[in-house]
């Protein structure tokens, strides 16, 4: 009998140790397969997610007027669970290279986001449809 509950406990234990950490709960953010854009819900409640594109957003964006930001301006976009997304005036980052891997065809939904991974870029949205396309090469918000 001992054995068996030894045995039982060796199993579940490598069980846990070997299932990866996104399925055991949700995750809070991610990224793309080449590491190029990372996202990641941020707030007091996770009411925003904040994406970041280590490219930066191409073509860079204007800021409103002259030293609007003083910090990294244009590496990403900010949205909230309703209206359209903000550009990112940063002097932090949510970069992590452990960070869960959205692959291409793969879709995560969380907090009443919803982002899509694709070859051609990751699209991203809220509750009431606004949100953005990113990749390395354009991006645009609706």
């Amino acid at each position: 009998m001992y054995k068996k509950i030894l045995l039982f406990f060796a199993i579940t234990s490598m069980s846990a140790i070997l299932t990866p950490a996104s399925s055991l709960a949700q995750t809070t953010g991610f990224q793309t397969p080449t590491g190029n854009i990372q996202c990641e819900l941020v707030g007091e409640e996770q009411e925003n997610l904040r994406c970041e594109i280590g490219s930066s957003l191409r073509p860079r964006p204007p800021q409103p007027y002259r030293g609007f930001c003083e910090f990294d301006w244009g590496d990403g976009l900010l949205l909230s669970e309703v209206g359209k997304p903000n550009i990112l005036c940063i002097s932090d980052t949510i970069r992590d290279r452990n960070k869960y891997v959205l692959t291409y065809g793969s879709s995560w939904s969380n907090g009443g986001f919803t982002c899509v991974s694709r070859r051609t870029g990751l699209t991203c949205t809220n509750t009431t449809g606004n949100g953005f396309f990113l990749s390395r090469e354009k991006w645009r918000v609706f």
